[in-house]
């Protein structure tokens, strides 16, 4: 009587695959520039991740790479 109320077979794939699916093109369509100006996304994610670096973790290596690149700054082209 108990085995007469349980479903033979659930999907549980779909959904989550659909989900999955949507998604990550929405990501590769914002990354690509088909949604939004990614350009803009990748520059504020760069200059996010510089200020936490450099306030966080100042370490020697990126007083060393700030130094370089201040110098390639007025070197001549």
């Amino acid at each position: 009587m108990a085995k007469d109320d349980l479903v033979p077979y659930v999907n549980t794939w779909f959904w989550p695959s659909c989900t999955l699916v949507g998604a990550s093109s929405l990501c590769f369509g914002v990354y690509i520039g088909k949604i939004t100006n990614s350009h803009e996304w990748k520059e504020i994610f760069l200059d996010y991740c510089h200020h936490k670096r450099t306030t966080h973790s100042p370490n020697p290596l990126d007083k060393i790479a700030r130094g370089v690149m201040s110098l390639l700054k007025i070197a001549p082209k």
